[in-house]
């Protein structure tokens, strides 16, 4: 598969946004919003998944909202130009004074523990109208078997439904003057990001509404999408089309907007990682090349054996295993295996695709050496440098 820009004019390392692809994706799926649930829909971006600036900026130009689970998620997409009524403010973390703000300021609220029952009660108890939705948790796994990452255990999240837990917070709720209960978040992160899970929590969300006689402003359900770029085409369309056929009469589209919160599902095509060769070496059997990337910065849990990925190179000559190795210190800082590729020498480039998500957010601020670059390339291959690196210098004189 042919790069689609230069990057040998780069300097190195850096991650590298396709700025026509990421406005795509967000675009493409606003249209599956509005062409299969109705215009009052949209797409809020995760900003945990990637929470650089332009990347905000971008979403926020297309016309998205901010999804956040921190008070400094928050800080910062206000500081990225969203206005509070188009921040999601999720997670269980939240501080008082941050979810204070946040209902002042007309954001969409979801709670998601104990303390934010007590706080929202608190906060109408002092006279406010407290427009809130509530995070409901449901047994996926039981419905979805080996599709969910909590496996055989409970997802931690939200409020149990079969547990009898949302029928209590929604008492709870209710019994507070001024509270209203108006929004409903079923967010679940799983493995296959398959159909059936999102018609399931669809499914869960339409008994939720009708055994709490729900009235929603809007309906989150969650993020953990993939899709994105010329090779998932179609498929934001089919996720809406799937959740609009679950949720039936529970809701009406013309009243009730639909949130979707993906990250990688946007941003993971988009984005490239791309370093030169430092060095190549043989130990015994096994041939070794050293690279200006590292599995720190793009595989935090350093579990992937394989990326899908480009090599630059002039080499006519092909090695049956070449072992793609990190400029870490750490032995375990190997990328992938080569097999059958060209021989890389110092000097020729080693470029990652699919990059975009967890991989820039997990870069520590100081290992070895700082994070790298960041440019965003226009349609016509004009490079913008976002982030320069910096390269230490040795003393003078």
């Amino acid at each position: 598969m042919a790069l689609p820009f230069d990057f040998t004019a780069l300097q190195t390392p850096c991650f590298v946004f396709d700025e026509a692809e990421l406005r795509g994706n967000f675009a493409d799926f606003r249209r599956a919003l509005s062409t299969y649930w109705s215009p009052r829909s949209n797409v809020a971006y995760s900003v945990k998944t990637n929470p650089f600036p332009w990347i905000l900026e971008v979403a926020r130009e297309e016309g998205c909202y901010a999804e956040v689970v921190s008070n400094e998620e928050y800080a910062r997409a206000l500081e990225a130009g969203f206005p509070p009524e188009q921040i999601v403010f999720n997670g269980p973390i939240k501080g008082r004074d941050w979810l204070f703000y946040a209902l002042d300021a007309g954001s969409y609220v979801n709670l998601d523990s104990q303390r934010e029952l007590e706080w929202t009660r608190e906060y109408a108890a002092a006279g406010k109208r407290a427009r809130v939705g509530i995070r409901a948790n449901i047994l996926l796994e039981k419905y979805c078997p080996g599709e969910t990452l909590s496996d055989d255990r409970h997802g931690r999240f939200g409020f149990s439904y079969e547990g009898g837990e949302l029928a209590r917070a929604i008492e709870e709720l209710r019994s507070a003057k001024g509270v209203e209960i108006r929004g409903l978040h079923m967010h679940v992160t799983t493995l296959s990001r398959s159909q059936k899970v999102y018609r399931t929590l669809a499914d869960f969300a339409a008994e939720i509404i009708r055994a709490f006689d729900l009235e929603l402003d809007w309906f989150d359900i969650g993020g953990g999408f993939y899709g994105g770029g010329p090779a998932n085409v179609g498929a934001y369309d089919d996720y809406v089309r799937t959740i609009r056929e679950a949720i039936g009469d529970a809701c009406d589209p013309a009243r009730t907007e639909l949130l979707v919160e993906p990250g990688g599902a946007v941003v993971c095509t988009p984005g490239y990682y791309a370093g030169r060769v430092i060095d190549v070496k043989d130990i015994v059997d096994e041939h070794y090349v050293v690279t200006e990337l590292s599995r720190i910065n793009i595989d935090h849990e350093m579990k992937k054996t394989s990326y899908v990925h480009e090599m630059i190179t002039e080499s006519t000559e092909t090695l049956p295993r070449q072992i793609i190795c990190g400029y870490t210190c750490m032995d375990s800082d190997r990328l992938f295996t080569a097999v059958d590729e060209p021989a890389l020498a110092p000097g020729d480039m080693v470029v990652i695709r699919y990059a975009g998500a967890y991989s820039m957010s997990f870069t520590p601020q100081f290992f070895i050496e700082y994070p790298p670059a960041v440019y965003a390339m226009a349609p016509d291959g004009t490079a913008t440098l976002l982030r320069e690196p910096w390269n230490a210098q040795p003393p003078r004189g």
